[in-house]
């Protein structure tokens, strides 16, 4: 479901990869540091800095140059919301059209820009009726497998 607080918060791709990157550097190490985060995404610390302005300024992350970055709780609140999204994407190609793992990345990291909500919501709601209703049986599996190949 869409949370009406992040909801309002407009974000381009790019932000939101920025969001996601500091979510997980955050995740795994308390904050997150300009360098590490230009690091990750192949970017100029210019470009970071420009980021991390826009993203301060909406509210989404605490950061004052040469400090360390954190999220707000509206921002960790947008990132979970985007990985959800990649999440919920990579589990469909895998799982359920049996793409191969770099092909599913690829298409999940644009998937979870570019679908709109209704169709997210759609996605998630098809993926967990697929697996209550098929997860188990051997013959849906072939079937589905052959349909693909």
């Amino acid at each position: 479901m869409v949370n009406l607080e992040t909801a309002r918060v407009s974000l381009t791709s790019s932000q939101e990869n920025y969001l996601k990157t500091i979510c997980m550097e955050v995740s795994q190490n308390g904050y997150a540091k300009m360098s590490d985060i230009a690091d990750l995404l192949s970017v100029k610390k210019s470009s970071v800095n420009a980021a991390l302005n826009v993203l301060a300024d909406k509210n989404l992350i605490n950061y004052k140059p040469y400090s360390q970055i954190t999220l707000t709780p509206l921002g960790f609140k947008k990132a979970k919301e985007i990985i959800k999204r990649f999440e919920v994407m990579y589990n469909f190609f895998c799982e359920i059209l049996k793409l191969s793992r770099e092909e599913a990345v690829a298409n999940s990291c644009r998937m979870e820009h570019a679908m709109s909500e209704e169709l997210f919501r759609r996605i998630d709601k098809f993926c967990e009726f697929t697996k209550e209703v098929y997860g188990n049986d051997p013959n849906y599996r072939k079937r589905l497998d052959e349909l693909l190949s």
